[in-house]
């Protein structure tokens, strides 16, 4: 039953009735690892970048290559890209993983199991092994929005990584200006080959296993990666 159900969603997907696709069919793309390097990008001066960013910040060659297409294309429009999130290592997402379920179990003691996993979920991606990760560990996702010159973020609605009932990338509850913003972000990096997450505006990858699964396409070109 759960079989039939699944399949039934992707087919939503695919007709443009739902928006998110089963984990099931992202976790089952195949890697084909095109061994496009990691880059360091901090010393980018036309990106800001957070300042809950460690250096070195990483991403893959390519996927670092389409984001200064687009610095270029905001400079007429005098904005700027602000990076929340980029490579991340491993170790350190297990850490978020171990951080945030230790703040559900804390604050809800009385929790079961299965659902301080599923509320853990709703903020971090849970990996076991170097086999399966998520976008961030194979250099191809970033967390991402827009800035004025000065550096002042453009109003999305929510604050990046605030989950409520705007957070969707097309919420219906978004004012005109808050939409307007997103639509440009989202429409300029899916020119790029960037795909978005629709249950989180700010993330967009290119290559790893999320964007394969929404291009419906059976591989993948980036797996897990380490700095060398």
């Amino acid at each position: 039953m759960r079989k039939v159900r699944v399949l039934y969603n992707y087919i939503l997907v695919r007709l443009n009735i739902r928006e998110i696709l089963p984990s099931y069919f992202i976790k089952r793309i195949k890697v084909k690892e095109n061994n496009d390097k990691l880059v360091r990008i901090d010393q980018d001066k036309d990106i800001i970048f957070s300042d809950t960013l460690k250096k070195p910040i990483y991403l893959r060659k390519e996927v670092y290559k389409k984001l200064q297409i687009f610095t270029e294309e905001l400079k007429k429009k005098n904005l700027k890209i602000k990076i929340y999130d980029a490579y991340r290592s491993f170790e350190n997402q297990k850490k978020s993983w171990d951080r945030r379920y230790n703040e559900i179990k804390k604050e809800f003691p009385n929790l079961e199991e299965p659902e301080i996993e599923r509320l853990t979920k709703l903020k971090v991606s849970k990996i076991t092994n170097k086999n399966n990760v998520g976008g961030h560990q194979t250099g191809g996702a970033i967390d991402i929005t827009l800035t004025d010159k000065f550096g002042k973020e453009l109003d999305m609605g929510t604050k990046y990584s605030q989950h409520n009932n705007k957070t969707k990338t097309k919420s219906k509850l978004l004012t005109k200006e808050e939409k307007e913003n997103r639509d440009y972000l989202l429409k300029s990096l899916e020119k790029l080959g960037f795909i978005n997450y629709p249950n989180e505006w700010w993330h967009f990858c290119y290559g790893d296993k999320m964007w394969a699964a929404y291009k419906f396409k059976k591989t993948c070109f980036y797996g897990f990666i380490e700095p060398k």
